[in-house]
């Protein structure tokens, strides 16, 4: 990780910090990421004269990004409920629900260190979609995201064809519905490969376990 430049003010930033952890507010992530150059010329003029003195969720990853390698900070929480908010949580869920309903949705920020990642250090994400028992077995011609798979934060608003502007709307606009990849007459069967937890994934809390916890949903 990446020590603080002394460029920077360290008692400000730190007191921000334990500010936003305890209340987290695009107000505190505004000031942190202006004075830690986090956040451009072109960020400031567009949170404050476009987007209302709010952020979006890709400049407080950027933010966020910023923060966890420092090796003196800690964000507290979910970064998925951090970056996106619960609103944005709640609308894919019920997007997922209603175009996968036999499958667990998955939205999943952490910080990796670089001996972990296999890149540089920063938050990395997984977005992927777990069967759940008798749900449509995924056909192997498709690549239906339906395993946990690491890649770079930032990746997750990467090109995508068409309009689509993250992987989530990506994927969706690949398979609109999950007979879209599904192995006609197959299903998946409790205990087998297809809805076997590894041991990465089961320590993972899926969105709508993440809306439910009382602990994240309060701060």
């Amino acid at each position: 990780m990446v020590a603080l430049p002394n460029t920077f003010n360290w008692d400000y930033i730190l007191k921000q910090v334990r500010r936003y952890n305890e209340k987290p507010s695009d107000d505190l992530l505004y000031r942190i990421g202006t004075h830690v150059n986090a956040l451009t010329l072109e960020d400031q003029d567009l949170i404050e004269r476009h987007q209302g003195c709010c952020l979006n969720p890709e400049q407080r990853f950027r933010v966020l990004n910023w923060l966890v390698c420092q090796d003196e900070i800690e964000i507290k929480g979910d970064l998925a409920l951090l970056i996106f908010g619960r609103n944005q949580l709640l609308q894919w869920q019920e997007i997922s629900r209603q175009a996968y309903p036999d499958f667990e949705f998955y939205l999943v920020f952490e910080f990796h260190p670089l001996h972990e990642s296999g890149w540089e250090s920063g938050i990395n994400y997984s977005v992927f979609w777990h069967p759940k028992p008798n749900s449509p077995m995924p056909s192997s011609d498709c690549d239906f995201p339906w395993r946990l798979f690491w890649d770079s934060g930032e990746m997750f608003w990467g090109n995508f064809p068409g309009n689509t502007k993250n992987d989530i709307e990506f994927t969706l606009s690949v398979y609109p519905n999950q007979s879209s990849f599904a192995t006609p007459g197959w299903v998946c069967e409790e205990g087998d490969r297809y809805c076997s937890f590894t041991d990465e994934e089961a320590d993972l809390m899926s969105v709508a376990q993440v809306l439910a916890c009382p602990m994240l949903n309060a701060r």
